[in-house]
């Protein structure tokens, strides 16, 4: 009796740490790493803009970020600020570098991910197959934390890329001279 109440309770604190590291992830880590990858994409712009001569500034608000993770009303992480009057004095191809260089930020952010997840993955079959060794607790964490760093990535920049006024549109508006 008391043996299958120990193995209970052994049962129940492991749910219990699995659904808090979930709870932690999801709720509190994911969208700070996502706010991280925001701002290299506004870097990226800001970069652009400075090598242009166009002053750029970024605001984010990193006690809003959980809510407005969350929140599919909100429409930025964070934003670059820049004088309207000097951009828009550049060239079409300017502005479009501009754009252009806040995509390439965010496929970057995706191929690293992308080729982290696989090393690791390579490294899970090697600790499993050839050294035999079944612990895999941590690397299922950092597989699962990027994972979903993955999932959120390629779903901003599809709306990146398919909002009207995103990235791509403004991209495309630029080199078609409207």
């Amino acid at each position: 009796m008391v043996k299958k109440y120990s193995e209970l309770k052994k049962g129940l604190w492991r749910i219990f740490h699995v659904g808090s590291f979930l709870f932690i992830t999801i709720f509190f880590i994911l969208p700070y790493m996502v706010q991280i990858s925001t701002y290299f994409h506004e870097k990226a712009h800001r970069d652009v803009l400075a090598e242009l001569g166009v002053e750029s500034g970024y605001e984010i608000n990193l006690l809003a970020t959980i809510p407005n993770f969350f929140n599919p009303r909100v429409t930025k992480l964070g934003v670059t600020r820049f004088s309207l009057e000097d951009y828009e004095k550049l060239a079409p191809y300017d502005k479009a570098r501009v754009n252009l260089a806040g995509i390439l930020s965010d496929l970057r952010f995706l191929f690293l991910i992308g080729i982290y997840l696989a090393l690791i993955n390579v490294y899970t079959f090697y600790k499993v197959k050839i050294k035999k060794n079944y612990n895999l607790t941590w690397i299922m964490a950092t597989n699962w934390i990027l994972f979903m760093w993955l999932l959120a990535l390629v779903q901003i920049t599809v709306s990146n890329v398919s909002y009207s006024s995103g990235d791509f549109f403004q991209l495309v508006r630029f080199i078609s001279g409207g």
